[in-house]
């Protein structure tokens, strides 16, 4: 997929990253294949791929003004396990967080900020 591919594995993660057009790019994360700039605050949810899913966390997200600046859904196979990948411009607070752990079909979620740190 790519001339050039650096892997880390740390425990159980594993995550694959390049450049795209001279930027940085988180492309694999745990055997999902994504395109995610190296910026900004990460949510990163594992989860069944099944409808409504994506829209509940883009409508919570919404009511508590966390705007979505990009998104990235990995999946291993249709309906199967999943990895969404959202870049916000804030960080999510601990009780979105807690409420999109409750959301039945979500198995992981997991915050990150990446890029430089003011």
């Amino acid at each position: 997929r790519y001339n050039a591919l650096l892997t880390v594995a740390v425990g159980k993660t594993e995550v694959g990253g390049t450049l795209v057009q001279g930027e940085p790019r988180v492309v694999f994360i745990d055997g999902f294949w994504v395109d995610v700039p190296v910026e900004g605050h990460l949510l990163l949810t594992k989860h069944q791929d099944k409808p409504g899913l994506v829209g509940r966390v883009g409508t919570l997200l919404g009511e508590h003004d966390v705007n979505i600046s990009s998104m990235q859904v990995g999946r291993l196979h249709p309906r199967g396990e999943a990895l969404m990948i959202l870049t916000l411009d804030d960080d999510v607070p601990d009780a979105v967080r807690a409420k999109i752990r409750s959301f039945a079909d979500i198995t992981a979620v997991r915050t990150a900020r990446l890029g430089n740190i003011d």
